[in-house]
């Protein structure tokens, strides 16, 4: 097996896309290839996002004035097959409420044992994820998550916009 250089440990970002285009497109599949896992990453851009009827999960997390939240449904056949939510301290960040239910949806889907999508409106979520350098705890236990279940795909999609 050849041996890995220190730059091969660090992300590479396609300069197909500029940051002009991820924004204005409705949605973005990141594709981690777990063997060389952070020199790989490629972003495919869709300008609508339509599922097939397979199993999905939907992710979001958000803070209001009543406090913050994050939660996640699994849609099979366009219903939700099960869901769960859960809520934080006044004091999380939105950011930390993202990361957490992107977390408990890879959990979920590591227990279905089959391909599955984990679709996120937090592309600075999926950006943490993908640093190998962070020191985010959450960030890294979804680091290590991924490692070990390759059938689960994570894809960003546009925040409030028509599917």
């Amino acid at each position: 097996m050849p041996e890995l250089l220190e730059q091969d440990l660090h992300p590479t970002f396609s300069p197909l896309y500029s940051p002009q285009q991820i924004t204005k497109a409705k949605a973005v599949e990141c594709i981690f290839t777990p063997i060389i896992f952070f020199s790989t990453i490629k972003f495919h851009l869709q300008k609508n996002h339509r599922d097939s009827g397979t199993k999905a999960i939907y992710t979001d997390g958000s803070k209001t004035d009543e406090g913050t939240g994050r939660a996640y449904c699994i849609l099979e056949n366009y219903g939700i097959i099960a869901s769960w939510q859960g809520k934080l301290d006044y004091s999380n960040l939105v950011f930390q409420a993202k990361i957490f239910a992107t977390k408990m949806a890879i959990e979920a889907a590591s227990s279905l044992h089959r391909p599955i999508k984990v679709w996120t409106d937090s592309l600075s979520s999926l950006m943490a994820i993908l640093n190998p350098k962070s020191h985010h705890g959450m960030v890294r236990e979804i680091q290590t998550l991924l490692l070990s279940h390759k059938q689960i795909h994570l894809r960003w999609l546009k925040a409030h916009s028509v599917i």
